[in-house]
């Protein structure tokens, strides 16, 4: 028997824990790498906002992906679609999720004509202001 936690998005996009236990290995799904690109500095600020929560980073772009495409994708928010960054300040980033979310993210991103990379960043960016904000005195 496997016990884990399951990230969700509340109503003001606050994180929130559910625990799960999965009694055959047969039920779990398969994950996979989803990657992207980001400047360094969001990056370290995500996996130490992350580490902050006692969060793993591949949960929170899980709960992430999961919202924006249960959302069908919504682009409009997003600001740009170029990383306005030298080669220098740009690192990779990677994360495991399941592979049918994988698929619909993908198939999703081919339909609103935007490259994957481009909406890890901006979700991770997103979150990483309001989680900031949060935080805030």
């Amino acid at each position: 028997m496997k016990i884990f936690r399951k990230l969700t998005l509340d109503h003001k996009g606050l994180l929130n824990f559910r625990f799960l236990t999965w009694m055959h290995k047969e039920e779990q799904e398969a994950y996979t790498v989803i990657k992207g690109s980001m400047p360094k500095a969001l990056k370290f600020r995500f996996k130490a906002l992350c580490a902050q929560y006692g969060l793993k980073m591949s949960e929170v772009l899980e709960v992430l992906i999961s919202e924006w495409v249960k959302a069908d994708g919504p682009t409009s928010s997003f600001m740009t679609n170029t990383l306005d960054e030298d080669r220098d300040s740009i690192t990779h980033i990677k994360a495991y999720i399941p592979s049918s979310l994988k698929i619909q993210f993908k198939v999703l991103c081919a339909q609103r004509e935007v490259m994957q990379r481009f909406i890890l960043y901006n979700l991770i960016r997103e979150w990483v202001e309001t989680t900031h904000e949060r935080n805030l005195p």
